[in-house]
């Protein structure tokens, strides 16, 4: 595989993200998490990172911080790229941007019967937290939560 390069979204990438990560989603749908991405961004609460193969966005994950804890969400890697290590090194980004803005505990959610998501956030350090249901495409669907602790009681890097 060609080299992986990081970076943040970028307003222009919406055509490719459509095509390799959410085709099966309306337009609008993505052109709106682009902008609540760049407007996150702007109020330093967050923000988006791309990953890139052959001038190509392959993978998207969001990083919003909440009042009491942040959250990685929107985490999706192309088929064709999945089990490379895309998903793992994006996780890491979104993990040094929450640190570098303060962000103390990180949560990352994932549908129960997303066996190999939850084990990737489970073998970078999360733990399960919390489960509630919510409806997806009319359906109810048990949705898990997992937390990772990113300072200690001291304040010092866990």
């Amino acid at each position: 595989m060609e080299r992986v390069k990081f970076r943040d979204l970028e307003r222009s990438d919406q055509a490719m993200l459509y095509q390799a990560c959410w085709a099966d989603e309306r337009e609008d749908y993505i052109a709106d998490l682009i902008e609540r991405a760049l407007k996150i961004k702007q109020e330093n609460r967050g923000g988006a990172r791309v990953a890139v193969v052959n001038d190509t966005v392959c993978a998207f994950g969001l990083l919003t911080q909440w009042p009491k804890v942040g959250e990685i969400s929107d985490l999706v890697v192309q088929t064709e790229y999945r089990g490379a290590g895309i998903g793992t090194a994006l996780i890491q980004q979104l993990t040094e941007l929450a640190q570098q803005i303060g962000v103390t505990s990180l949560e990352i959610g994932a549908i129960s019967s997303n066996i190999g998501a939850l084990a990737l956030y489970e073998r970078v350090g999360f733990t399960r937290h919390r489960t509630f249901d919510i409806h997806i495409n009319a359906k109810l669907q048990p949705i898990i939560y997992l937390r990772k602790q990113l300072l200690d009681s001291t304040g010092e890097r866990a």
